[in-house]
């Protein structure tokens, strides 16, 4: 067993984006999901999986209000 900085539970947009955020920060991140990424309610309702981590990443908030 590793230890971690934070632990993220859910592997939707938001879960995935703060994963990313944290592990950006310097962070250790373990992010578990029942199913598999984004298949769930906020990668349905958001649609930004596809290309939205990456408008976040580059902090282009226009395109993913």
């Amino acid at each position: 067993m590793t230890d971690v900085d934070i632990l993220i539970v859910g592997g939707g947009i938001y879960g995935a984006g703060t994963a990313q955020a944290a592990v950006s920060a310097g962070h250790s991140v373990l992010l578990v999901e029942q199913n598999t990424i984004a298949s769930a309610t906020s990668g349905n309702s958001t649609k930004l999986i596809h290309g939205g981590l990456r408008y976040l990443e580059s902090m282009q908030m226009r395109l993913v209000y």
